[in-house]
Protein backbone atom coordinates (compact mmCIF):
# COMPACT_ATOMS: atom_id res chain seq x y z
CA UNK A 1 0.00 0.00 0.00
CA UNK A 2 1.57 3.77 -0.97
CA UNK A 3 2.01 6.55 1.12
CA UNK A 4 -1.10 8.28 -0.50
CA UNK A 5 -3.27 5.17 -0.34
CA UNK A 6 -3.06 5.30 3.28
CA UNK A 7 -3.61 8.65 3.40
CA UNK A 8 -7.39 8.37 1.64
CA UNK A 9 -10.32 9.43 3.42
CA UNK A 10 -13.50 8.04 3.06
CA UNK A 11 -14.55 10.45 0.93
CA UNK A 12 -11.71 9.77 -1.25
CA UNK A 13 -11.97 5.96 -1.23
CA UNK A 14 -16.11 6.49 -2.04
CA UNK A 15 -14.98 8.31 -5.18
CA UNK A 16 -12.67 6.04 -6.47
CA UNK A 17 -15.45 3.69 -5.62
CA UNK A 18 -17.80 5.46 -8.02
CA UNK A 19 -15.14 5.86 -10.06
CA UNK A 20 -14.12 2.10 -10.57
CA UNK A 21 -17.65 0.97 -10.75
CA UNK A 22 -18.57 3.09 -13.41
CA UNK A 23 -15.05 2.10 -15.56
CA UNK A 24 -15.34 -1.47 -15.26
CA UNK A 25 -19.38 -1.71 -15.78
CA UNK A 26 -19.87 1.20 -18.28
CA UNK A 27 -16.68 2.36 -20.13
CA UNK A 28 -14.91 -1.03 -20.53
CA UNK A 29 -17.67 -2.19 -22.68
CA UNK A 30 -17.67 1.27 -24.21
CA UNK A 31 -14.14 2.14 -24.91
CA UNK A 32 -12.95 0.51 -28.31
CA UNK A 33 -16.34 1.56 -29.63
CA UNK A 34 -15.66 5.09 -29.07
CA UNK A 35 -12.06 4.52 -30.61
CA UNK A 36 -13.45 3.25 -33.58
CA UNK A 37 -16.32 5.23 -33.89
CA UNK A 38 -15.06 8.36 -33.00
CA UNK A 39 -18.85 9.38 -31.60
CA UNK A 40 -18.69 12.14 -28.40
CA UNK A 41 -20.11 9.50 -26.35
CA UNK A 42 -22.86 11.64 -24.81
CA UNK A 43 -24.41 8.50 -23.02
CA UNK A 44 -21.22 7.85 -21.39
CA UNK A 45 -21.19 11.75 -20.07
CA UNK A 46 -24.44 10.93 -18.76
CA UNK A 47 -23.56 8.02 -17.31
CA UNK A 48 -20.79 9.33 -15.38
CA UNK A 49 -22.80 12.65 -14.28
CA UNK A 50 -25.52 9.67 -12.69
CA UNK A 51 -22.23 8.18 -10.67
CA UNK A 52 -21.70 11.33 -9.53
CA UNK A 53 -18.09 12.08 -11.28
CA UNK A 54 -18.71 15.07 -12.70
CA UNK A 55 -19.78 16.99 -9.94
CA UNK A 56 -16.78 16.32 -7.60
CA UNK A 57 -15.67 19.96 -7.28
CA UNK A 58 -19.27 21.18 -7.30
CA UNK A 59 -20.55 22.10 -4.35
CA UNK A 60 -23.53 19.70 -3.00
CA UNK A 61 -26.28 22.69 -3.35
CA UNK A 62 -26.12 22.78 -6.97
CA UNK A 63 -26.07 18.17 -7.08
CA UNK A 64 -22.04 17.57 -6.70
CA UNK A 65 -20.18 16.16 -4.12
CA UNK A 66 -18.29 18.76 -2.71
CA UNK A 67 -15.21 16.70 -2.92
CA UNK A 68 -11.57 17.66 -2.94
CA UNK A 69 -8.86 17.73 -5.48
CA UNK A 70 -7.86 14.59 -4.73
CA UNK A 71 -10.92 12.73 -4.92
CA UNK A 72 -10.98 14.43 -8.40
CA UNK A 73 -7.55 12.98 -9.63
CA UNK A 74 -7.99 10.16 -8.08
CA UNK A 75 -11.72 9.25 -10.22
CA UNK A 76 -9.84 11.50 -13.61
CA UNK A 77 -6.85 8.87 -12.95
CA UNK A 78 -9.14 5.58 -13.00
CA UNK A 79 -11.35 6.88 -15.64
CA UNK A 80 -8.25 7.59 -17.52
CA UNK A 81 -6.93 3.34 -17.67
CA UNK A 82 -10.05 2.88 -19.63
CA UNK A 83 -9.91 5.52 -22.01
CA UNK A 84 -8.34 8.48 -22.58
CA UNK A 85 -10.75 10.09 -24.84
CA UNK A 86 -13.07 10.31 -22.27
CA UNK A 87 -11.21 10.59 -19.55
CA UNK A 88 -10.40 14.26 -21.22
CA UNK A 89 -13.83 14.90 -21.82
CA UNK A 90 -14.74 14.67 -18.45
CA UNK A 91 -11.72 17.21 -17.91
CA UNK A 92 -13.28 19.87 -20.07
CA UNK A 93 -16.52 19.74 -19.13
CA UNK A 94 -14.79 20.12 -15.08
CA UNK A 95 -12.68 22.98 -15.90
CA UNK A 96 -16.03 24.85 -17.83
CA UNK A 97 -17.78 24.20 -15.00
CA UNK A 98 -15.77 25.92 -12.36
CA UNK A 99 -15.31 29.09 -13.87
CA UNK A 100 -19.25 29.17 -13.87
CA UNK A 101 -18.82 28.22 -10.11
CA UNK A 102 -16.06 30.70 -9.56
CA UNK A 103 -17.18 33.73 -11.22
CA UNK A 104 -21.17 33.28 -12.38
CA UNK A 105 -24.37 34.82 -10.88
CA UNK A 106 -26.90 33.05 -8.80
CA UNK A 107 -28.69 33.02 -11.50
CA UNK A 108 -26.04 31.40 -14.38
CA UNK A 109 -25.13 29.14 -10.88
CA UNK A 110 -28.53 28.07 -10.71
CA UNK A 111 -29.25 27.69 -14.68
CA UNK A 112 -25.85 25.69 -15.64
CA UNK A 113 -24.81 23.99 -12.75
CA UNK A 114 -27.27 20.91 -11.74
CA UNK A 115 -27.30 20.40 -15.62
CA UNK A 116 -23.66 20.49 -16.08
CA UNK A 117 -23.36 18.07 -12.61
CA UNK A 118 -25.76 15.83 -14.40
CA UNK A 119 -24.59 15.29 -17.56
CA UNK A 120 -27.78 17.03 -19.22
CA UNK A 121 -25.40 19.66 -20.49
CA UNK A 122 -21.68 19.63 -21.15
CA UNK A 123 -19.51 22.42 -21.13
CA UNK A 124 -16.55 23.93 -23.17
CA UNK A 125 -13.65 26.43 -22.41
CA UNK A 126 -12.96 28.49 -25.55
CA UNK A 127 -9.98 30.58 -25.35
CA UNK A 128 -7.17 29.66 -27.61
CA UNK A 129 -6.76 31.04 -31.50
CA UNK A 130 -5.29 30.33 -34.49
CA UNK A 131 -2.65 32.95 -34.48
CA UNK A 132 -2.76 34.38 -30.94
CA UNK A 133 -2.66 31.11 -29.34
CA UNK A 134 -3.96 32.03 -25.31
CA UNK A 135 -2.28 35.21 -25.01
CA UNK A 136 -5.04 38.15 -23.98
CA UNK A 137 -3.09 40.78 -25.98
CA UNK A 138 -3.09 39.26 -29.17
CA UNK A 139 -6.74 37.47 -28.98
CA UNK A 140 -8.64 38.66 -32.21
CA UNK A 141 -11.89 37.63 -31.20
CA UNK A 142 -14.26 40.38 -30.33
CA UNK A 143 -17.50 41.10 -28.42
CA UNK A 144 -18.86 44.69 -29.18
CA UNK A 145 -21.50 46.01 -27.07
CA UNK A 146 -25.28 46.59 -28.49
CA UNK A 147 -28.37 47.61 -27.00
CA UNK A 148 -29.36 44.21 -25.14
CA UNK A 149 -25.65 42.50 -24.92
CA UNK A 150 -22.95 41.79 -26.83
CA UNK A 151 -22.20 40.43 -30.43
CA UNK A 152 -19.13 37.93 -30.93
CA UNK A 153 -16.68 37.81 -33.87
CA UNK A 154 -13.77 35.79 -34.32
CA UNK A 155 -12.48 32.05 -34.45
CA UNK A 156 -11.22 29.95 -31.45
CA UNK A 157 -8.75 26.48 -32.11
CA UNK A 158 -9.20 23.50 -30.11
CA UNK A 159 -11.35 23.57 -26.85
CA UNK A 160 -12.00 20.31 -25.49
CA UNK A 161 -15.91 19.48 -26.40
CA UNK A 162 -16.37 22.21 -28.63
CA UNK A 163 -19.01 22.06 -30.77
CA UNK A 164 -21.24 19.33 -29.27
CA UNK A 165 -21.01 21.66 -25.61
CA UNK A 166 -24.47 22.71 -24.53
CA UNK A 167 -22.67 25.92 -23.11
CA UNK A 168 -19.11 27.20 -24.58
CA UNK A 169 -17.37 30.01 -22.04
CA UNK A 170 -15.91 31.96 -24.83
CA UNK A 171 -12.87 34.48 -23.88
CA UNK A 172 -13.33 37.81 -26.27
CA UNK A 173 -11.86 41.25 -25.90
CA UNK A 174 -15.07 43.81 -25.69
CA UNK A 175 -14.89 46.45 -27.96
CA UNK A 176 -14.56 49.11 -27.05
CA UNK A 177 -11.90 48.44 -24.76
CA UNK A 178 -11.97 49.92 -21.25
CA UNK A 179 -9.48 52.52 -20.33
CA UNK A 180 -7.76 49.80 -18.06
CA UNK A 181 -7.57 46.50 -19.32
CA UNK A 182 -7.53 44.78 -22.76
CA UNK A 183 -11.38 43.91 -22.26
CA UNK A 184 -10.82 40.41 -22.29
CA UNK A 185 -14.05 38.44 -20.69
CA UNK A 186 -16.31 35.55 -21.10
CA UNK A 187 -19.18 35.11 -22.15
CA UNK A 188 -21.52 32.42 -22.15
CA UNK A 189 -22.28 30.73 -26.10
CA UNK A 190 -25.46 28.08 -26.41
CA UNK A 191 -24.18 24.98 -28.50
CA UNK A 192 -23.89 26.07 -32.80
CA UNK A 193 -27.67 24.25 -33.26
CA UNK A 194 -28.85 26.62 -31.07
CA UNK A 195 -27.06 29.85 -32.35
CA UNK A 196 -27.19 31.70 -35.68
CA UNK A 197 -23.49 32.63 -36.76
CA UNK A 198 -21.85 30.02 -34.52
CA UNK A 199 -20.28 27.38 -36.99
CA UNK A 200 -17.91 24.47 -35.84
CA UNK A 201 -15.60 22.39 -37.83
CA UNK A 202 -14.12 19.36 -36.24
CA UNK A 203 -10.34 18.67 -36.24
CA UNK A 204 -9.13 14.54 -36.58
CA UNK A 205 -6.45 13.86 -34.51
CA UNK A 206 -3.95 10.54 -33.87
CA UNK A 207 -5.67 9.47 -31.04
CA UNK A 208 -8.38 10.24 -28.16
CA UNK A 209 -11.25 9.31 -30.98
CA UNK A 210 -14.24 10.38 -29.56
CA UNK A 211 -12.82 13.64 -27.69
CA UNK A 212 -14.50 16.49 -29.83
CA UNK A 213 -11.88 19.54 -30.75
CA UNK A 214 -11.21 21.55 -34.05
CA UNK A 215 -12.12 25.47 -34.86
CA UNK A 216 -15.17 27.45 -33.57
CA UNK A 217 -16.19 30.44 -35.81
CA UNK A 218 -18.21 33.20 -34.36
CA UNK A 219 -20.03 35.84 -37.23
CA UNK A 220 -21.75 38.26 -35.28
CA UNK A 221 -23.64 35.99 -32.88
CA UNK A 222 -25.80 38.22 -30.58
CA UNK A 223 -25.91 37.35 -26.87
CA UNK A 224 -27.75 39.08 -24.01
CA UNK A 225 -26.31 40.89 -21.41
CA UNK A 226 -26.34 38.41 -19.01
CA UNK A 227 -23.95 35.91 -21.16
CA UNK A 228 -21.25 37.51 -19.34
CA UNK A 229 -19.49 35.68 -16.90
CA UNK A 230 -18.25 37.73 -14.52
CA UNK A 231 -17.17 41.14 -15.38
CA UNK A 232 -15.80 42.82 -18.21
CA UNK A 233 -11.91 42.41 -18.08
CA UNK A 234 -11.58 39.95 -16.04
CA UNK A 235 -11.46 37.00 -18.65
CA UNK A 236 -7.87 36.33 -18.83
CA UNK A 237 -7.85 35.44 -14.99
CA UNK A 238 -10.91 33.46 -15.50
CA UNK A 239 -9.54 31.44 -18.07
CA UNK A 240 -6.21 30.85 -16.07
CA UNK A 241 -7.43 30.75 -12.67
CA UNK A 242 -7.66 26.97 -12.88
CA UNK A 243 -4.62 26.43 -14.75
CA UNK A 244 -2.81 24.37 -12.16
CA UNK A 245 -6.10 22.46 -11.51
CA UNK A 246 -5.93 21.72 -15.24
CA UNK A 247 -2.36 20.60 -15.93
CA UNK A 248 -2.42 18.71 -12.60
CA UNK A 249 -5.48 16.77 -13.84
CA UNK A 250 -3.47 16.01 -17.07
CA UNK A 251 -1.20 14.61 -15.32
CA UNK A 252 -4.08 12.00 -13.49
CA UNK A 253 -4.73 11.31 -16.71
CA UNK A 254 -1.05 10.52 -17.73
CA UNK A 255 -0.81 8.07 -14.70
CA UNK A 256 -4.35 6.42 -15.77
CA UNK A 257 -2.98 5.82 -19.60
CA UNK A 258 0.25 4.57 -18.29
CA UNK A 259 -0.72 2.44 -15.44
CA UNK A 260 -2.78 0.61 -17.95
CA UNK A 261 -0.34 0.20 -20.50
CA UNK A 262 2.40 -0.92 -17.22
CA UNK A 263 -0.80 -3.53 -16.13
CA UNK A 264 -0.90 -4.76 -19.57
CA UNK A 265 2.46 -5.28 -19.75
CA UNK A 266 3.29 -7.30 -16.74
CA UNK A 267 0.48 -9.87 -17.22
CA UNK A 268 1.81 -10.80 -21.16
CA UNK A 269 5.28 -11.06 -19.65
CA UNK A 270 3.98 -13.23 -16.95
CA UNK A 271 2.00 -15.37 -19.39
CA UNK A 272 4.18 -15.12 -22.83
CA UNK A 273 6.42 -18.02 -22.87
CA UNK A 274 9.92 -18.02 -25.37
CA UNK A 275 12.51 -19.99 -25.09
CA UNK A 276 11.05 -22.13 -22.44
CA UNK A 277 10.39 -19.52 -20.33
CA UNK A 278 8.45 -16.37 -19.57
CA UNK A 279 9.46 -13.41 -21.40
CA UNK A 280 9.53 -11.68 -18.18
CA UNK A 281 11.97 -14.05 -16.57
CA UNK A 282 14.62 -12.22 -19.30
CA UNK A 283 16.63 -9.40 -18.08
CA UNK A 284 15.87 -7.23 -21.10
CA UNK A 285 12.18 -7.25 -20.23
CA UNK A 286 13.01 -6.67 -16.55
CA UNK A 287 14.49 -3.64 -17.14
CA UNK A 288 12.00 -2.43 -19.19
CA UNK A 289 9.40 -3.25 -16.53
CA UNK A 290 11.22 -1.18 -13.70
CA UNK A 291 11.88 1.26 -15.90
CA UNK A 292 7.84 2.05 -16.41
CA UNK A 293 7.38 1.44 -12.99
CA UNK A 294 9.55 3.69 -11.61
CA UNK A 295 8.90 6.53 -13.92
CA UNK A 296 5.08 5.92 -13.73
CA UNK A 297 5.14 5.88 -9.46
CA UNK A 298 7.52 8.71 -9.26
CA UNK A 299 4.57 10.74 -12.22
CA UNK A 300 2.12 9.57 -9.59
CA UNK A 301 3.77 10.67 -6.49
CA UNK A 302 4.58 14.10 -8.50
CA UNK A 303 0.58 14.29 -9.04
CA UNK A 304 -0.60 14.29 -6.28
CA UNK A 305 2.06 16.15 -4.40
CA UNK A 306 0.22 18.68 -6.58
CA UNK A 307 -3.39 17.41 -5.90
CA UNK A 308 -2.40 17.46 -2.07
CA UNK A 309 -1.41 21.08 -2.16
CA UNK A 310 -4.30 22.25 -4.11
CA UNK A 311 -6.33 20.72 -2.17
CA UNK A 312 -5.26 22.61 0.62
CA UNK A 313 -5.71 26.20 -0.67
CA UNK A 314 -1.44 25.98 -1.70
CA UNK A 315 -1.70 25.07 -5.13
CA UNK A 316 2.19 26.17 -6.47
CA UNK A 317 2.90 26.60 -10.58
CA UNK A 318 6.58 25.20 -10.34
CA UNK A 319 4.91 21.96 -8.73
CA UNK A 320 1.82 21.19 -11.05
CA UNK A 321 4.50 21.87 -14.40
CA UNK A 322 6.58 19.69 -13.00
CA UNK A 323 3.99 16.88 -12.45
CA UNK A 324 2.39 17.84 -15.59
CA UNK A 325 5.51 17.30 -17.66
CA UNK A 326 6.82 14.33 -15.79
CA UNK A 327 3.94 12.44 -16.58
CA UNK A 328 3.22 12.92 -19.90
CA UNK A 329 6.58 11.70 -20.44
CA UNK A 330 5.78 8.39 -18.32
CA UNK A 331 2.28 8.07 -20.12
CA UNK A 332 4.06 7.95 -23.64
CA UNK A 333 7.22 6.07 -22.09
CA UNK A 334 4.90 3.26 -20.46
CA UNK A 335 2.62 2.47 -23.83
CA UNK A 336 6.01 2.87 -25.77
CA UNK A 337 7.47 -0.17 -23.78
CA UNK A 338 4.48 -2.22 -23.47
CA UNK A 339 4.46 -2.44 -26.60
CA UNK A 340 8.30 -3.23 -26.87
CA UNK A 341 7.12 -6.13 -24.26
CA UNK A 342 4.67 -7.71 -26.51
CA UNK A 343 7.20 -7.47 -29.69
CA UNK A 344 5.37 -7.83 -32.97
CA UNK A 345 2.20 -8.23 -31.15
CA UNK A 346 2.24 -4.89 -29.67
CA UNK A 347 1.79 -3.61 -32.91
CA UNK A 348 -1.76 -5.05 -34.04
CA UNK A 349 -4.49 -2.27 -33.68
CA UNK A 350 -6.72 -5.59 -32.27
CA UNK A 351 -4.99 -4.95 -28.46
CA UNK A 352 -5.08 -1.30 -27.10
CA UNK A 353 -1.64 -0.67 -26.42
CA UNK A 354 -1.36 1.32 -29.89
CA UNK A 355 -3.87 3.34 -28.24
CA UNK A 356 -2.83 4.21 -25.47
CA UNK A 357 0.38 5.19 -27.44
CA UNK A 358 -1.78 7.88 -29.52
CA UNK A 359 -3.80 8.84 -26.44
CA UNK A 360 -0.03 9.39 -24.14
CA UNK A 361 1.25 11.06 -27.18
CA UNK A 362 -1.15 14.75 -26.67
CA UNK A 363 -0.47 14.97 -23.53
CA UNK A 364 3.17 16.52 -23.57
CA UNK A 365 1.45 19.25 -26.22
CA UNK A 366 -2.34 20.29 -24.79
CA UNK A 367 -2.39 22.68 -21.60
CA UNK A 368 1.17 23.99 -21.90
CA UNK A 369 3.66 21.78 -23.74
CA UNK A 370 6.48 20.06 -22.15
CA UNK A 371 9.11 22.60 -23.50
CA UNK A 372 6.97 25.02 -21.20
CA UNK A 373 6.50 23.11 -18.47
CA UNK A 374 9.73 22.60 -17.93
CA UNK A 375 10.81 26.44 -18.67
CA UNK A 376 8.29 27.36 -15.92
CA UNK A 377 9.55 25.29 -13.44
CA UNK A 378 13.42 25.99 -13.89
CA UNK A 379 12.08 30.18 -14.44
CA UNK A 380 10.79 29.62 -10.71
CA UNK A 381 13.40 27.38 -9.43
CA UNK A 382 15.98 30.32 -10.73
CA UNK A 383 13.90 33.29 -9.39
CA UNK A 384 13.64 34.74 -12.79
Amino acid sequence: MSLLDRALSEEHTDVLDRADSFATETLSHRAEEIERTREFPRDVVERAGEAGLLGILIPEEYGGLGGDFISYCLAIERIAAESGAVAETIQGHTFAMLPVLNFGTDEQRERLLPQMVAGEAVGSMLLTEPGAGSSPTELQTVAEATDSGYRLSGTKSFGTNAGVADVHLVVARRRPQPDDSHGVSVFLVPSPDDVEGFTFERGEYLGMHGHITGDSTFEDVEVDADALLGSIGQGFRIAMGTIDMARTGLGAIGCGIGRAAFDHAVEYAGDREQGGKAVGEYQAVQVLIADMDSRLESARALVYDSAVRIADGEGDTRVSSRAKFTASDAAEFCARNAMQVYGGKGYRTDLPLERYYRDARILSIIGGTSEIQKTTVASNALGF
